[in-house]
Formats: structure tokens, sequence, C-alpha cells
């Protein structure tokens, strides 16, 4: 019975990796490209595209547009553009265009962000520091004034452990193209400098978008089509690079980056396994019954 009991094993182990592929993280993008505004999803674990989540914005003026923020909230992306004031609203899964969430009354939108409660956006177009607070359903609620420096297109919204207990915080670039990042409180004021800081490491400071994923930072290096991947302390763990993955609307330039996962509000969806996940691990179960069978037959 020896070879059943490994093949047994062999199944349930498979059934762990592909579920464990299944919760690989992933980022999403809005790509700074004139005309033709699209939305990519990247496996940041295989450094591949996730199959199918690569496409034109559904909406008919926003996608004639310049690509700028990207914000998600379980399956709903908010995006926006670098000439309106508009955030967009589309499903992560069918990609319909689910209309406009508010005009901010901004010139453009250089990024937008979300707590999994409020959706966050500054102006493109300045970069005053102040920074709006939308409720889901496009109410404005209040704003924060964070600290000089400031950026213009690189931001998110988190609730690290490794940062003041937790709480919700901002984490930002200093203008456009211009790191590093920078951890503000949820009232505006400095907390870190300097936290993340790609010329530390080496690399030039063209970055702009920051996710944060709940465990793990993500930066777009914008011009050179990578993502440099930070810990939750901020230290440099791997450039990730985008070069071989085609993106048929034009070229790539990642402006504004987004993760679920990143506060304790909007958190990664349960992983669910494949269909071929399922069948082996149907097969797992035949072969163990197989096994106890024979087993009760020899009793």
């Amino acid at each position: 019975m020896a070879p059943k009991k490994w093949i047994l094993l062999g199944a349930l182990a498979s059934l762990t990796t592909a579920q464990a592929v299944l919760a690989d993280e992933v980022v999403w993008g809005n790509s700074a490209s004139s005309g033709n505004v699209n939305l990519e999803e990247f496996d940041v674990t295989t450094g591949t595209l996730v199959p199918g989540q690569q496409f034109l914005v559904p909406n008919p003026i926003a996608v004639n547009d310049n690509g700028r923020g990207v914000a998600v909230l379980g399956n709903t992306i908010y995006y926006t553009t670098a000439n309106s004031g508009n955030i967009y609203v589309t499903n992560a899964i069918t990609h319909a265009d689910l209309g406009i969430l508010v005009n901010t009354g901004f010139p453009g939108i250089a990024n937008v962000a979300t707590d999994g409660k409020f959706i966050y956006a500054a102006s493109y177009q300045t970069s005053s520091g102040v920074v709006n607070k939308y409720d889901t359903s496009g109410n404005l609620v209040g704003t924060v004034t964070v600290g000089n420096g400031f950026g213009r297109d690189g931001f998110e919204v988190q609730n690290n452990p490794n940062i003041d207990g937790g709480a919700l915080t901002f984490i930002s670039n200093r203008g456009d193209l211009t790191g590093p990042y920078d951890v503000y409180d949820s009232s505006g004021n400095l907390l870190i400098s300097d936290f993340i800081d790609p010329a530390r490491d080496g690399f030039n400071n063209n970055v702009t978008g920051i996710a944060y994923d709940g465990t793990n930072y993500f930066v777009s290096n914008i011009l050179q089509n990578r993502l440099f991947e930070y810990s939750g302390t901020g230290t440099f763990i791997k450039a990730i690079d985008l070069s071989g993955i085609p993106n048929p609307f034009g070229q790539r330039l990642l402006e504004d980056l987004s993760a679920v996962g990143n506060t304790t509000n909007n958190p990664p969806p349960p992983s669910v396994p494949e269909p071929a996940s399922v069948m082996l691990f149907g097969t797992a179960l035949a072969v163990s019954a197989v096994v106890a069978r024979r087993r009760r037959s020899r009793a």
C-alpha cells in the first residue's frame, strides 16, 4: 500500500501548492498612456500578468484621457485621469463601466487610494498637499492637509503594524517622479522621513505609484518598466521586471499602483482552489477511500 499512500500525500501536497499560487500577491496599475487608458493586474510573485486582467478602461470619456490613479476596494476599481476631476469606477472581474463616483472639482487627479471605507484623492495639477476624502457614495466627508513634501503621483493609505502601532497612516513620494517615500499620520503630520528610498538602494529615483498589500510595498519605477518590492519595514527585497509583458495598448508607464490588503477594512479575498486543484483533491480522496477499503477487507 505504500505507493498509494505516496500518491495521496503527493496529491495533497500539490493541492496545497495550487492554493498557495492562488494566494500570490497581486498589484494593479494605471498606465500614463494618452488616448488609451488601461488597467493591468500583475502577479508580483511570478512577475507575470494575471490572465484576462489587462484592459482599456470602459468609460468612453476616461479612455481617451491620460491615465493616473488607481485604487482597488474588494472587486471595485476606482481610477482617475490627468485632465479630469472625475473618479471613475469599474468592476475588477467583469470590467463593466460603473460610472463616475464623483467630480472632485480638481483639474486632474494624480492618485487615488482607499482605506476600505473611504476614497482619497489629490490634485494632479498642484502639490498643495490637500487630500479630499469621500465615502463610497461620492460624498465629501473631509480633507487632510499633508505636510510639506507631499507628492503628486505616489500615495497610499495603510494599516502597517510596523508603523505607529498599526494605526491608519499615509505614505507618499515627494513629487512627480520624485522619491523617497515619507510616512504621515492620519492628520497629515510627518512620522517617518525617507521610509522607502530607491536611491539609497542604488536605483534612480524615477518612482511614482506605491501599493501596500498588508505585508510588502511595491513601487513603480515608471520609466524602466519595473517594480521595486520592499518589506513592511522599508527594506529592499527585489526588482520585478515587467518589460517581458507586452501591452497592446501602448507603452507601459505605471503612474499609480494599488493592492487589496492595505488596510484592515480592505482585506484580500480568501483563496479559492482552481478547478484542477479540486479535481486533484478528489483524486486524493478516492485513493484514500481505496486504501481504507483494502485495509477493512484485510481485517
